[in-house]
């Protein structure tokens, strides 16, 4: 099993089975084309900043620069729990 699998889908059915609604589970998947607007880090933060409790699930966040500066942006939102994986050591 990779990483990717680790997150989206073994964490993504624990956080269900855990009574969390799927439309307040973010996967975001850096390394794909369809994502490829979210790797700038204001849009990114942007399409995460909500008024909610999220659980924000990231993957390769090694393609988005300034990555770091975007985490430390989201960890001072209180409804946000985040999980990201990458090749580089971020998280």
């Amino acid at each position: 099993m990779g990483k990717s699998f680790l997150l989206f889908v073994l964490f993504k059915k624990y956080l269900s089975e855990s009574g969390i609604d799927n439309d307040h589970i973010i996967e975001i998947a850096l390394d794909g084309i369809e994502n490829e607007e979210l790797r700038d880090p204001k849009k990114c933060y942007q399409y995460i900043k909500d008024g909610q409790k999220y659980y924000l699930l990231l993957d390769e966040v090694q393609f988005m620069p300034r990555f770091e500066e975007v985490l430390n942006s989201l960890l001072r939102i209180s409804n946000i729990d985040i999980y990201c994986i990458s090749r580089k050591p971020h998280c």
